[in-house]
């Protein structure tokens, strides 16, 4: 395989790069914009492998030249965008994001971002968008093949290089398709599980007779271009890394080996093609920073002024860094190298020194942490149902009352165990396991976070507090408490059981009605009364966020800059679960306590009381605010009194 420039290589960068780009800003033109990086992957595979055997084959490989040159390629552009993303960072983010940024970079100069960043989040989650280094998992998945395919081809005789290589690329695939429905995080971020995705160009690079191939592959050009380019804008669907990306890498790897002859507009992509770096490096953080500056996402002209700013820093930063560093010639190479040491010590260090520099008075670490109740043994998980109330899930050695619901049931105990005495709270909850029998919701996105094996354990979750409340007498009333709307979201299906064997069916109002009334009557049947607490006010914005933004100073844009909720808009987003409780007190003979009843007028839903905040993100109360809302409004009270 001869070394020649491929201006066919630089135009499938490009399409990479505009594909993730487009995808990252939420045109909507590609709603899998994402497969952009299993193109890279497979690139990088092709043209890395292919360096290699022709080094190998030459005799003149060596580890410490070719850990230099990419050092030397990607190095200073990254840390570039580092050193500004870290500047920037305390007028963007909040505390708890900054805690966080200290990792990303961490991971981003030991290129084992993808690790700390599995360890954060879920890269298709909102809370993604709120990570500045979020895009440099795939550069630290790359930088990890090359650590482990030189030392193969290296240690391996020639002859089973390519047998090897697919043997490899057979195991990891299999591996990812195991555990992108069961583990869909760990299947995203880690080498093991998209190994497959540069296997495939390293085998196409390992193939003999390259140029009898590229006659073969010839005619694949416009069927490969059209899944290359229908692929993200109508996905196969399933869970990711899946059917889409092995769809696009076989095609990827086609038109590598079809050679694409130049024309004007394989020129033009390729143009792109050469800051597809740069651009890939720069947009992300930008697009963070102008998310963080309005809370959600920003008007069409920020998100377009964004994509130009972004085009042309990164123009920028490939004429000025990039191209010099990777053609220029250094007298020293020792030199260059301790360089290149010191930055890494100084990036690592920045952001602790960011943090020490604006730290405020309030630890808002603390005030944001994740309120969990009465503890951690209250919040179950699943595949492990409750037997019994745990002794640190009671203010009482006999507690009366029992919340029983998910997170968000979590995050009202600490205001009902500050105001009910001696009458006693219990806690049985599970984390994004709404309260009902019989019926549970899950994701059927990409990689679902919540699959259909967590609704499995939701069910089984319910099934377990109602038995202990069958053996619980001095339980009398059961508060159950959720948002409710994962089980109306068209995006979700609804699991549901009958008898001894699970089936799925669409979302709706009356199958959500249904497993809520149905824990009603059971509940009822135990010799239990029932009350229901309806949601907080809450939209698609990090109101949590938001208050500490507000209280240490930093840029606030938009409509949310007060940190109020319309009133008016979060009923609207919000009727459908507002209908279907009001429906269930209809059907159910259950009292519905609704907190916009307390925190709503005609034009705001207030978001602090007596100036403490009230939410820990979009939707949890904190564990103070938790305290002031039951204590201001009397509402343990209340519902012990409305339980029927």
């Amino acid at each position: 395989m001869s070394r020649e420039f491929r201006v066919d290589v630089q135009a499938l960068r490009g399409i990479a790069v505009l594909l993730v780009v487009i995808y990252h800003a939420n045109l909507g033109l590609f709603p899998a914009g994402y497969l952009g990086v299993d193109i890279f992957f497979v690139i990088s595979g092709f043209l890395i492998t292919g360096l290699i055997k022709y080094q190998l084959e030459q005799g003149r490989f060596s580890f410490r030249d070719f850990y230099y040159r990419r050092a030397k390629r990607l190095l200073p552009a990254a840390y570039i965008v580092i050193a500004l993303t870290t500047i920037a960072a305390p007028f963007f983010l909040s505390d708890l994001g900054l805690q966080e940024f200290k990792y990303q970079v961490l991971g981003a100069i030991t290129f084992t971002g993808n690790i700390a960043l599995w360890l954060q989040s879920d890269y298709f989650a909102q809370a993604a968008e709120t990570k500045p280094l979020l895009h440099v998992w795939s550069l630290a998945i790359e930088e990890q093949y090359y650590l482990v395919l030189p030392a193969f081809l290296l240690l391996t005789p020639s002859r089973l290089w390519l047998r090897g290589v697919s043997l490899l690329l057979v195991i990891s695939l299999a591996l990812c398709l195991y555990l992108a429905s069961r583990e869909p995080s760990a299947a995203f971020y880690l080498l093991p599980t998209r190994f497959w995705e540069m296997a495939i160009g390293s085998v196409g690079a390992l193939l003999p007779s390259y140029y009898l191939l590229r006659l073969s592959f010839s005619w694949l050009r416009l069927p490969a271009l059209a899944v290359l380019l229908i692929t993200p804008a109508s996905p196969v669907g399933g869970a990711h890394p899946g059917t889409d990306a092995v769809l696009v890498c076989l095609a990827t790897l086609a038109l590598l080996l079809a050679h694409t002859k130049d024309n004007i507009v394989v020129w033009s992509l390729a143009k792109v093609g050469d800051v597809s770096y740069s651009l890939y490096l720069i947009h992300w953080p930008v697009l963070v920073y102008v998310r963080a500056a309005w809370l959600t996402e920003p008007p069409a002209i920020a998100i377009y002024g964004t994509l130009a700013f972004s085009l042309g820093a990164s123009w920028a930063l490939y004429r000025l860094v990039e191209e010099p560093f990777r053609d220029g010639s250094f007298s020293s190479r020792k030199r260059l190298t301790s360089g290149l040491v010191a930055t890494s010590v100084i990036l690592g260090l920045a952001p602790l020194i960011v943090i020490a520099a604006t730290a405020s008075n309030i630890d808002f670490k603390r005030v944001r942490r994740s309120n969990l109740g009465l503890g951690n043994a209250c919040a179950f998980k699943p595949g492990y149902p409750p037997k019994d109330i745990p002794p640190t899930c009671k203010t009482a050695d006999k507690p009366q009352l029992l919340v029983w619901g998910d997170s968000y049931a979590m995050a009202i105990v600490p205001g009902i165990a500050k105001t009910v005495g001696d009458y006693g709270v219990a806690q049985l909850t599970m984390s994004a396991c709404g309260p009902a029998i019989g019926a549970a919701p899950f994701e059927k996105r990409a990689t679902p976070r919540y699959p259909r094996s967590f609704a499995e354990n939701c069910i089984r979750f319910n099934e377990g507090v109602l038995d202990i409340l069958k053996r619980q007498p001095e339980i009398k009333i059961v508060a159950i408490s959720s948002p409710f709307y994962p089980s109306l979201a068209s995006n979700n299906l609804m699991l549901v059981q009958y008898g001894g064997s699970f089936t799925e069916a669409k979302t709706s109002t009356d199958l959500a009605v249904r497993g809520i009334k149905t824990l009603v009557e059971a509940v009822r049947a135990a010799g239990k009364k029932v009350v229901v607490v309806g949601p907080m006010p809450n939209l698609a914005v990090d109101i949590g966020e938001c208050l500490e933004r507000k209280a240490q100073g930093r840029l606030i844009l938009g409509k949310f800059k007060d940190c109020q909720i319309p009133a008016s808009e979060v009923r609207k987003l919000r009727a459908p679960v507002l209908q279907m409780l009001s429906q269930v007190s209809a059907e159910a003979n259950v009292e519905v306590i609704s907190p916009y009843d307390f925190l709503c007028n005609e034009t705001i839903c207030r978001t602090e009381l007596n100036g403490k905040p009230l939410y820990r993100d979009e939707g949890h109360l904190s564990y103070e605010g938790s305290e002031v809302f039951f204590q201001l409004t009397g509402l343990t009270e209340k519902l012990i009194r409305a339980a029927r």
